[in-house]
């Protein structure tokens, strides 16, 4: 999975997306489930910022949220939630400090029990301190995730 988000890290760098706060989402076939690495490429204006993704199998599924946002910057809270077969995760500070600039490492979900679809992200965004939505894109890291953003 370190290889992978290495290459998502270069992609980043070297591609049009490192103007956007991005979300990376990267997936890996693990033994019965998926490993799902999340991270977050940022800009540096962004205060904090939500996603939604589909589970396959729904509320069937055994979903394990312990490290979902678990290397949020001190200066943020941050909270994962599964509800009606989506997972719902969002970032803030209490503060209003902005999350610092370039790559965070925020954390991973462990799925299984799910059919063999990919997990997909429905919805992502950020706000700036003022509250107002900043410009943000998603990138997949991996064929073990695909992106489906319906808005």
């Amino acid at each position: 999975m370190r290889k992978n988000l290495l290459i998502a890290s270069l992609l980043l760098v070297c591609g049009a997306a490192s103007a956007n706060d991005t979300l990376v989402v990267t997936g890996e076939k693990a033994k019965g489930g998926t490993a799902i690495a999340l991270d977050y490429s940022s800009s540096g204006s962004a205060t904090g910022f939500q996603f939604k993704i589909a589970i396959p199998g729904g509320d069937k599924a055994k979903v394990n949220l312990s490290g979902c946002l678990k290397g949020l910057p001190a200066t943020h809270a941050g909270v994962c939630q599964m509800t009606k077969g989506v997972v719902i995760g969002m970032a803030f500070s209490d503060n209003n400090a902005l999350l610092p600039a370039g790559m965070l490492s925020l954390g991973t979900i462990s799925v299984s029990g799910a059919s063999s679809q990919a997990p997909t992200v429905i919805e992502f965004l950020a706000a700036d301190q003022a509250g107002n939505k900043i410009a943000t894109s998603l990138e997949m890291g991996s064929d073990a995730v695909e992106k489906n953003l319906g808005q």
